[in-house]
């Protein structure tokens, strides 16, 4: 199936949304990860209330090339479909960063392509976070 959605944008993200990008009738198992902000964090010296994600101008043609990346290592038989968002702008606590859909045949495959595409995201996606803390202090991760 390959990669349905791919992209990075400063509006909302919806679960369902992907999920339906991803369904069809020979899919057996649908795997989905939700990023959401939290109210602490290992770098966090308080509460968190809020984040900026801003990104590198490459970074919806990246994400794409990650999922591609991952479902060619994965699923050689090309059974998969994938839907990723994450999100850039400001976001605030409970709000969803990052969503990845993956619908397959079987849960193994959806599961197994699903963390990889996050991991992957995780570690190579030019997005940078500032993290704003009850206290009015702020830092970057991500640099």
């Amino acid at each position: 199936m390959g990669v349905v959605l791919a992209e990075v944008r400063d509006a909302s993200i919806d679960p369902v949304d992907l999920l339906a990008r991803v369904s069809r009738p020979d899919a057996g198992a649908v795997a989905l990860f939700v990023g959401v902000v939290r109210d602490h964090d290992p770098q966090a010296a308080g509460t968190v209330v809020s984040l900026d994600y801003t990104a590198h101008p490459s970074a919806t043609e990246r994400i794409g090339q990650l999922a591609a990346a991952v479902l060619a290592a994965a699923d050689p038989d090309g059974e998969a479909a994938v839907a990723t968002v994450h999100r850039i702008g400001h976001l605030t606590v409970g709000e969803n960063a990052f969503v990845v859909a993956v619908s397959a045949p079987h849960r193994r495959l959806a599961f197994a392509v699903c963390e990889q595409v996050v991991e992957r995201v995780k570690a190579e996606l030019p997005i940078w976070k500032q993290q704003f803390e009850a206290d009015g202090s702020h830092r970057w991760s991500g640099l």
